[in-house]
């Protein structure tokens, strides 16, 4: 038979200072520490993937020229005659500047509620498809005139409007991976 000679006290945790006194007295309980040896990793929040893309920045590029397209068709309308082009006559910088905007805000606010995605994807479709129309009605009527100031707005709303449709379509992709991931 084997035979151990262990001692059995149980063993204090004493103060490096000296204070608590020995053993006799009314001292606290043993102190122990858990420290752990690996990480365990956090719960993923909702549509992690997706905002760890930066949508939010893509939104508020899509909102401040949405602003601008708004506004270059207010002046636009207010300066040059409704009869002269297709731009004023179908105020497609004021209506895809709205809806920018609208599209635009709602994408920014998927951080705060996820539910938001399906709307958000159908806001940006639809904004593609009206930015879309606006581009060949912009196309259409872009002529050199002897106007040169009304000429260079055409231009200009032009270009703010396909930059819309790029940001509207990155976007776009984006969503429909989300929406794609998180049906699987």
């Amino acid at each position: 038979m084997a035979k151990a000679n262990i001692a059995m006290e149980i063993q204090r945790h004493e103060d490096p200072a000296g204070a608590g006194g020995g053993r006799g007295g009314d001292e606290g309980p043993l102190i122990k520490y858990y420290r752990a040896s690996e990480a365990l990793p956090g719960a993923v929040p909702v549509m992690h993937g997706l905002l760890r893309k930066g949508p939010a920045a893509c939104a508020a590029v899509q909102t401040s020229s949405g602003i601008l397209s708004f506004g270059i068709g207010v002046v636009f309308a207010a300066s040059f005659g409704i009869n002269n082009n297709l731009l004023t006559l179908f105020r497609v910088p004021i209506i895809t500047g709205i809806m920018f905007v609208v599209a635009g805000i709602m994408s920014n606010l998927l951080y705060k509620s996820p539910g938001l995605l399906q709307t958000c994807f159908v806001a940006n479709i639809v904004c593609l498809v009206v930015s879309g129309v606006g581009v060949i009605l912009l196309a259409v009527d872009l002529q050199p005139a002897a106007d040169d100031i009304q000429y260079k707005m055409e231009v200009l709303v032009l270009c703010v409007t396909l930059m819309d449709m790029l940001i509207a379509a990155v976007l776009i992709y984006w969503f429909y991976r989300e929406r794609r991931d998180h049906k699987q």
